[in-house]
């Protein structure tokens, strides 16, 4: 399984056919907190309002129930591309198609083996894997991905922004299928609890 690692230490995975990588996992708090910890430039404030909308859950320890705290939700499109930015040349938001066709391509690859895992650098990334594949039924990178069962994560849509994911029943009731619904905001620059984002990076 081709997989690169960004500065924070979690994998994307190369899709040479579409000429990207995609992050395997939406963005974390963790991944969030160093960002704010080396960019400096949110105050304090804007972020605890991201946590009142949906607290942190541990990384090292956590429930299935509790699975969706681990990642950034109530971020805004420009506060992705901020963090996008951070991480370095080439990251952005995936369109529409980009995220589906990554999502078709992680369908038919296989979840990692605890060898490969193995072989990961230690850290939170790692450690959230872990406890995922125990969590998680079916062992493929789309199931992994959280792509279906995480948050609606944002996507560039013409001009414009627009949301696509499945998130779990239990943590938000929909019926949304993100290879045929696009999700769009009602009200845009309000923040959602259960929006977030994963980036690709264009090869």
């Amino acid at each position: 399984m081709p997989l690169s690692f960004d500065r924070c230490g979690f994998p994307l995975v190369a899709l040479p056919h579409l000429w990207l990588e995609v992050q395997l996992l939406p963005v974390t708090k963790v991944q969030f907190e160093r960002f704010l910890a080396e960019a400096g430039t949110w105050g304090s404030g804007r972020y605890e309002d991201l946590l009142r909308l949906l607290p942190a859950s541990p990384y090292d320890a956590f429930a299935d129930a509790e699975r969706e705290g681990l990642f950034l939700g109530g971020v805004l499109p420009e506060e992705a591309l901020a963090y996008a930015r951070w991480l370095g040349d080439g990251y952005d938001l995936p369109t529409v198609e980009e995220w589906r066709q990554a999502a078709l391509a992680l369908a038919g690859r296989p979840a990692p083996t605890a060898e490969e895992l193995a072989a990961w650098p230690a850290g939170p990334a790692r450690t959230i894997v872990e406890q995922l594949l125990v969590q998680l039924p079916a062992r493929t990178l789309l199931n992994l991905s959280l792509m279906r069962g995480g948050l609606v994560e944002w996507v560039r849509e013409g001009a414009g922004w627009a949301g696509l994911g499945a998130p779990r029943p239990a943590f938000k009731e929909h019926l949304w299928d993100p290879f045929h619904d696009v999700i769009r905001p009602v009200r845009p620059g309000e923040r959602v609890r259960y929006v977030g984002f994963r980036l690709v990076h264009r090869l």
